[in-house]
């Protein structure tokens, strides 16, 4: 008996040819519900494994069984003349033919509904509407308000947390290509983070963020293959303009790839133009060391933490990527920034700066072009030097390269505030805030700034937009406090604040000090000065040590005994340290206020002097400056000289109010001086006379 005429005739072919199509239907379904489910990878894998086991228990069933009109019955029992398996095999075909049409229908539906290839469904209906649209006599294309998209966090499906950060990775690369887009309004990450496993409906997470469109996607990364879905969704119909599907080898040029093709095609749904330039930098691939962009990724998480573990752990991360890969431009781009960071915020080492400046040379010798190192030299110059000329054509060129980086906007506007461009400062924190709407950070600096710009009742506005996101953010907090200290005079609230806030972040102890001399609450001033972090005494603007601080308390107290040997102490120790670092402004700043307690005028005034002389280029923090030089003299007894500076600093754009000078306990010893009488007549506030 010939083997193959008698499979054929048992219906083995027509049973396989069945079973195949129906598993193929099935995993398409499973695969659609599990990536709507989130569920986890292996409930996908299990489907495929019962379905290829399922496959030879049904070609071996088929041989040996045969359906009759009396039910089920082994073949080897059935007389052959009595056999019904051409009938059978005549409805196996019609069965097959139906399943191949269902087959065909879903696969032209997935292939063409809403991708990139020409003449798609959503294509098509797009060019129905600007047909409708043109007979209308407006504009066919998505106006600029529709070529808005935010892109949310990823579904992974696995428990494993290597899969998860794989994710959250390749989220954060998908946002760096479209920031790329100048045409497109792209939402920065930190804003979709929040709707990770969020509830919320389209229409509703669009309208928070103020997009018209939203990216969903999934990844599921299994042994050396990765399979990873993404969908364009017009928010206000809920439509699927694009969606895609990409099964790929697990290579780091492989992901680059991927994110490139979703970058175009949603530009492509959105009508947005790429220039030569944007399609160029979407095209570049980083690094082909799958490991090393892994070590990358983990380090720019760190940036966002501003200490110093975060710091040091992000530079642990960036060395072993450079390791890996020595030709990862961006990765020496982010080492210098992290670098720089850690200069600017807690490390005052010139050797820091200088070896973020041969991190910036090493990127620029294997990629000249890259944005991200324009971003490190600017803030070379601005952390290291705080050389704002040289810095801001770099934040410029590096923002508009990135035109949808929030980050880059924020650093431009920090170099334009301290070069006192105060309108500019101001659009360009406001770019960062529409593009990154849900972090209270771009709210909170917004508010600082009008702080500075005596503009209260619009600082008072920005604040509450912060605390609306952050109810408790401590920055947000210490602005506040400043606010109703500078407004109106608020020092009980200052106090409170501040000293709530103290013990969050240590950034504000300076302030909680200074709140408690306001009070005259001397004992919490000692005791504010005892429980100041050793890290913040010696920082880019300040040089301090606790028996400076302690003398300095027990002088504002009137306590002379006490104050004096430890202020002669400091000086000595502080006129040691200048003579090793002559012209640091930190320290000449303490020896105003050292020298001033100390009662000795001479001194003082050459110390004071000389702060003013070395005082950092810094437009937005010239006020301060002033304010706790004029503090120095005044301690010294130069009435003539401090009143001279407050006169300055309340005339100028930006700094302290009349209220902190009412209150601060160094200008004790010159209220009864008629020059100072004459200024608070003429300054303060009519109830405060």
């Amino acid at each position: 008996m010939n083997l193959f005429a008698e499979l054929k005739r048992r219906n083995v072919f027509r049973v396989g040819i069945a079973y195949a199509v129906v598993a193929w239907l099935v995993m398409q379904f499973a695969d659609v519900v599990l990536n709507n489910i989130t569920a986890p990878g292996w409930v996908f894998q299990a489907i495929m494994l019962l379905l290829a086991i399922g496959f030879p228990i049904v070609l071996i069933f088929a041989w040996a069984f045969e359906m009759t009109p009396e039910g089920l019955k082994k073949e080897k029992d059935i007389d052959r003349s009595q056999s019904v398996t051409p009938q059978t095999g005549r409805k196996l075909d019609r069965a097959i033919i139906v399943i191949l049409v269902l087959a065909l229908a879903y696969f032209a539906y997935d292939k063409f509904n809403g991708r990139t290839e020409p003449a798609t469904p959503a294509e098509t209906a797009q060019a129905d509407a600007n047909s409708a649209a043109a007979d209308e006599g407006r504009s066919p294309t998505r106006s600029q308000s529709d070529k808005s998209v935010a892109v949310l966090p990823f579904a992974f499906r696995s428990a494993n947390q290597e899969d998860q950060f794989f994710a959250e990775g390749m989220h954060d690369d998908l946002l760096t290509q479209l920031a790329k887009i100048g045409s497109l309004k792209v939402i920065s990450r930190t804003s979709v983070l929040e709707y990770k496993g969020s509830t919320k409906k389209i229409p509703e997470i669009a309208a928070e963020l103020g997009v018209s469109t939203i990216v969903e996607g999934g990844v599921q990364r299994s042994g050396s293959r990765i399979r990873f879905n993404a969908q364009l969704i017009d928010a206000k119909t809920d439509e699927h303009l694009w969606a895609e599907t990409y099964n790929r080898e697990l290579t780091a040029e492989n992901l680059f790839d991927i994110q490139a093709e979703i970058a175009r095609a949603i530009a492509q749904a959105l009508q947005a133009t790429l220039s030569p330039e944007e399609e160029t930098s979407i095209n570049r691939t980083l690094t082909n060391n799958l490991q090393a962009w892994e070590s990358y990724q983990r380090a720019i998480g760190m940036t966002n933490k501003q200490n110093v573990e975060a710091m040091r752990t992000g530079l642990v991360e960036i060395d072993r990527a450079l390791k890996l890969d020595p030709d990862f431009a961006a990765a020496w781009s982010l080492k210098a920034i992290l670098l720089l960071q850690q200069y600017w915020f807690y490390d005052t080492d010139p050797a820091t700066r200088d070896e973020a400046w041969d991190a910036i040379q090493s990127g620029r010798a294997i990629d000249p072009t890259l944005p991200e190192l324009d971003l490190a030299e600017g803030y070379y110059h601005y952390w290291g030097y705080r050389d704002y000329v040289k810095a801001l054509p770099l934040m410029q060129k590096a923002s508009a390269a990135l035109p949808n980086n929030a980050r880059v906007h924020q650093a431009r506007a920090y170099v334009l505030r301290r070069m006192g461009d105060w309108e500019n400062t101001l659009s360009a924190m406001d770019r960062g805030k529409e593009l990154d709407p849900r972090n209270h950070t771009h709210s909170a600096n917004i508010g600082e700034t009008l702080i500075g710009l005596r503009r209260f009742n619009e600082a008072t506005q920005a604040l509450a937009e912060a605390q609306a996101i952050k109810r408790d953010d401590p920055i947000t907090l210490n602005f506040i406090a400043y606010l109703d200290l500078n407004e109106s005079g608020d020092i009980n609230s200052y106090a409170h604040l501040t000293h709530l806030t103290s013990t969050i972040n240590a950034d504000t102890q300076w302030e909680s000090w200074q709140s408690s001399l306001y009070l005259r609450d001397f004992e919490t001033a000692l005791q504010d000065v005892a429980n100041w972090q050793e890290s913040f005494l010696d920082t880019k603007d300040y040089r301090v040590t606790k028996p400076m601080l302690t003398g300095l308390t027990h002088r504002y107290a009137g306590d002379n005994e006490s104050a004096t040997p430890l202020l002669q102490d400091a000086r000595q120790e502080f006129e040691t340290w200048l003579q090793a670092n002559p012209g640091n402004y930190a320290i000449i700043r303490s020896l105003c206020f050292i020298t001033g307690g100390l009662g000795e005028l001479a001194a003082a005034q050459i110390h004071c002097q000389q702060a003013l002389e070395t005082a950092p280029n810094d437009a937005f923090l010239a006020g301060i400056f002033i304010f706790d030089t004029a503090t120095g003299l005044a301690l010294a007894g130069d009435a003539q000289a401090s009143v001279e500076l407050l006169e300055t600093m309340l005339d100028g754009d930006v700094g302290p109010t009349i209220y902190p000078v009412m209150y601060h306990p160094a200008f004790d010893g010159i209220r009864s001086e008629p020059i100072f009488i004459e200024f608070m007549q003429q300054r303060a506030p009519e109830e405060n006379r």
